[in-house]
């Protein structure tokens, strides 16, 4: 289980880096064409030329990180599905196992109602101390089982939810990787 978040920090983190080259991708391009318009309204020849320079230069950085871009989406694109059969996977189990947790929450509660019953109705009968003993230690390790469950059952809740807030993420995430390759063809 700590692999598999460990790869998970990876790829959140690879997202995190494409998105940021993406960014500075846009962000060059708006740049590029502001200078394009400014080229176009300017009357200073050497002026003109300097700036035909810099667009020259920013279309050359720009095709440098569509070149880039391009096949790191491939790759994001590659570990997202694999990341996400190996998480289907992983949430049928997380499933299996709420299941079996459930069961024995079940049981354990089951039993600590018998147990605490016993013990209600036995304070109202006179019991020898041996057996009022029993009673309680039955009680009371019914419910430490109870909690103990729970709080497993809780865990395995929590990591359910998570497996499937990544599985979101990422399926959002392969969304606009296929909307990012469009952008880069169209640029």
């Amino acid at each position: 289980m700590s692999e598999h978040t460990t790869i998970e920090r990876k790829l959140k983190t690879h997202i995190h880096y494409k998105n940021a080259v993406r960014r500075d991708l846009v962000d060059s391009i708006r740049q590029m064409h502001d200078w394009q318009e400014k080229l176009n309204q300017l009357h200073n020849i050497r002026k003109e030329k300097k700036l035909r320079k810099a667009v020259e230069r920013y279309r050359s950085f720009i095709e440098d990180m569509r070149t880039f871009l391009s096949p790191l989406l491939d790759e994001l694109e590659e570990d997202i599905k694999e990341e996400m059969s190996f998480s289907e996977d992983e949430i049928k189990e997380f499933k299996q196992e709420v299941k079996e947790e459930t069961k024995l929450a079940s049981e354990a509660r089951i039993a600590f109602e018998k147990a605490r019953d016993a013990a209600e109705k036995a304070e109202h009968k006179k019991l020898e101390p041996e057996e009022l003993a029993v009673l309680k230690e039955a009680y009371s390790k019914a419910w430490r089982a109870f909690r103990l469950e729970k709080h497993r059952l809780d865990e395995v809740n929590e990591e359910l939810q998570s497996e499937q807030t990544d599985r979101e993420i990422f399926k959002m995430e392969l969304k606009r990787i296929h909307v990012e390759r469009h952008f880069i063809k169209e640029v």
